[in-house]
């Protein structure tokens, strides 16, 4: 199993420019394989990436990054419970994408690592893993969480977002322009035994106990005042998480 996925790994690996791209990310295998042409997984992905370079533009000046962190970061990799070995990992958050390298070269250009439910990877403090999962708007998404704390009844996960905003010119000599901007945030998911889906989760005390059923909230919420919990602090948040699979 170790050398087949080493090996459909490789093929699999589609090349990145390493400048910002914008494109959106396709949402599920279905996905990459329905908007490629060809007979071959590993040609349609290729096609992909050409097309999603061609879409590229010139952001000029932009602030902040769409990656979690500028460098690559020596990560373990996983297929299952099997361990694959190191690479240097960059997560692409605004897209969805995990770019690897073999070394830290600069000079090493960098993969896009295949979107595999079965891939695990540990980088930075926490473990990314390509998961579907129920976004604030009621939609199913395909992308990164993270396993955070992990109940028997409940289960905590959580999301690097980034979001791409659109610079404004100044309306007048009296202003400066307003910069387009890369602006991180986090967001936080749920899962309930026996429920087959991953919802989010609101950080607004009145909606996050909505997400519970009656008999736990009243419980819930004295707990919440009790403690003076933050529902936007992941250690709060956990501490919560904790409780709950104590009901």
């Amino acid at each position: 199993m170790k050398n087949f996925f080493l090996t459909i790994t490789v093929l699999l690996f589609c090349q990145i420019c390493q400048s910002q791209n914008l494109s959106t990310a396709p949402t599920s295998e279905a996905d990459m394989f329905s908007n490629a042409r060809g007979g071959s997984p590993m040609l349609n992905l290729v096609m992909m990436d050409l097309r999603n370079n061609q879409q590229q533009k010139d952001l000029g000046e932009v602030v902040g990054s769409p990656y979690s962190t500028p460098n690559f970061i020596k990560s373990s990799l996983y297929y299952g419970e099997e361990s694959q070995g190191q690479y240097y990992v960059r997560y692409n958050a605004l897209n969805s994408i995990i770019e690897i390298k073999k070394t830290s070269s600069a000079e090493e250009e960098p993969k896009q690592l295949y979107a595999d439910k079965e891939v695990r990877v540990k980088y930075l403090n926490k473990e990314l893993r390509f998961t579907t999962y129920i976004d604030k708007k009621n939609e199913t998404k395909n992308g990164y969480l993270s396993l955070i704390y992990d109940g028997k009844k409940y289960k905590l996960y959580h999301r690097l977002a980034v979001k791409y905003a659109e610079g404004k010119a100044a309306a007048n000599s009296m202003v400066s322009d307003i910069p387009s901007r890369f602006a991180h945030f986090e967001e936080y998911y749920f899962q309930q035994e026996g429920v087959n889906r991953i919802d989010f989760l609101p950080s607004q005390n009145g909606k996050f106990l909505k997400q519970f059923e009656k008999e736990v909230r009243e419980q819930l919420k004295t707990f919440i005042q009790e403690k003076n919990i933050n529902l936007g602090n992941e250690d709060d948040l956990t501490q919560t998480f904790e409780f709950l699979n104590t009901l």
